[in-house]
């Protein structure tokens, strides 16, 4: 099987496109490539290209990931040449490798972390000693609790705190606060980088401007002996 993995930038105003327009933008663009994708046997084949977590409307990232099986043989230099030739301004491949699908597992089932930066405007004459003080207590806690729907539609209290691996503060300037944090994205637990926001501006009251949330994801992990790395 000739599967190969590819990172992704997805910036400018191709954070607006949802998840499923960015999957049929990635075939329209493969085919202009001229590149012969695989594709599933039955009665509705498609296109055997899977992709990493989802990422939210409007949020910009340096760090998405998707596999494709090819039809043809075909150098990595020359896939990533090709298609980055008819991708839209915003959307690009910065790497691209094959993988052995017999021994790698899917992006879906092995991505458990991601990084994010986020910047906010907050109302508070605190310094950055005084709200890295706050985070840090809010680091110690044993406990932060989210209240969510099941699929049942019952409400459910959620302990997030597990979901939250670092949070740290990265600068404060004219009142933006700009937050460096990793948390669970994967497939078993995941956690909404805006949900640890609004946790944090109710514990720590810093005044964040929850409406407007300048969100970066910069890239995917998965866990290996206790490490994050990169799925490539």
């Amino acid at each position: 099987m000739n599967v190969i993995r590819c990172k992704l930038i997805k910036e400018k105003d191709m954070v607006y496109i949802s998840h499923l327009d960015l999957q049929r933008l990635l075939q329209r663009t493969l085919r202009r490539a001229g590149i012969k994708v695989a594709y599933s046997q039955g009665f509705n084949p498609h296109p055997k290209i899977s992709f990493g977590q989802a990422l939210s409307l409007g949020v910009t990232s340096y760090g998405e990931y998707i596999d494709v099986e090819l039809e043809d043989v075909i150098e990595a230099e020359e896939f990533l040449t090709r298609v980055n030739s008819v991708l839209p301004e915003g959307i690009k491949i910065q790497k691209a490798k094959f993988i052995d699908k017999t021994t790698t597992k899917s992006l879906s089932s092995s991505i458990s972390h991601g990084s994010y930066v986020i910047s906010m405007n907050i109302n508070s004459d605190l310094d950055i000693e005084n709200i890295k003080s706050k985070v840090d207590e809010f680091m110690k806690l044993d406990e932060i609790i989210n209240v969510k729907k099941n699929k049942k539609g019952k409400l459910k209290e959620v302990n997030i705190r597990p979901l939250i691996k670092t949070l740290k503060i990265a600068s404060l300037e004219e009142n933006i606060l700009t937050l460096n944090m990793v948390v669970a994205i994967g497939s078993s637990a995941n956690l909404n980088p805006t949900v640890l926001i609004d946790k944090l501006n109710g514990f720590a009251d810093i005044g964040i401007d929850l409406e407007n949330l300048k969100i970066t994801r910069n890239d995917l992990y998965i866990e290996n002996k206790n490490k994050l790395v990169v799925p490539m």
